[in-house]
């Protein structure tokens, strides 16, 4: 076949073209994945977190126990006081100053009762002498209270008492005979000494006590002979 000149020069032509397209190919690069992400947007896999984040750091020393507390007081603070407490029998009762009939005044006696079952005694020395006049008196003041007086004459331990001026008549757990009532009131036993003159000097017992109720009750009564 033959070729002619201008045939040439078109063949020429493409093949510098072609030559052209290649190297542009080459300068510009392989063409990019459409599928593959850039690396500055894939997403950096989590971290865990560790089991103690949040939690404080661990503090190797701790605080001592509190010490006992041997007499705990109640959450509201407030107690019971009863410091000179008498006894709760005629036996271990609390003695309260001798008197005579001579000494007209009345005596004030100041107690606690802690609760139903605290039953407070005392014991009173009382001297009937010539010349004065018995003007006995024994006066609950609290109410919720109850006042008891047994007596016995000092010069026998048979029972002398036989009524009540004032209250209801009641024997003792040790078998003595008085009267009682509950506050405000009074308990006036009224009794006989035998013998050869009128004396009629008497030991008393009085027992105090609360009734209808099971509290920190403070009390008062006062007594003359």
């Amino acid at each position: 076949m033959r070729f002619t000149l201008a045939s040439r020069r078109f063949v020429t032509a493409a093949a510098v073209v072609g030559v052209v397209l290649v190297g542009c190919a080459t300068d510009n690069g392989e063409a990019e994945d459409p599928l593959e992400t850039p690396a500055d947007e894939v997403t950096p896999p989590k971290e865990k977190t560790p089991p103690d984040a949040g939690k404080p750091p661990f503090d190797p020393e701790f605080e001592p126990d509190d010490p006992p507390n041997d007499d705990p007081t109640p959450p509201d603070g407030d107690q019971c006081i009863d410091k000179d407490d008498p006894g709760s029998a005629e036996n271990v009762a609390k003695s309260l100053p001798d008197t005579d009939d001579c000494d007209n005044s009345y005596k004030t006696v100041n107690g606690v009762a802690k609760g139903a079952v605290d039953i407070d005694f005392y014991k009173l020395s009382a001297t009937d002498k010539t010349g004065c006049l018995l003007d006995t008196d024994f006066e609950a003041q609290t109410a919720g209270t109850e006042l008891c007086v047994f007596a016995r004459c000092k010069n026998s331990t048979a029972n002398a008492v036989k009524k009540c001026k004032q209250g209801v008549l009641q024997t003792s757990d040790i078998g003595m005979k008085g009267c009682c009532a509950a506050a405000p009131g009074r308990a006036v036993p009224d009794w006989d000494c035998s013998g050869f003159t009128d004396n009629d000097s008497a030991d008393f017992f009085l027992r105090v006590r609360q009734i209808n109720g099971d509290q920190c009750l403070p009390y008062q009564f006062r007594y003359r002979y």
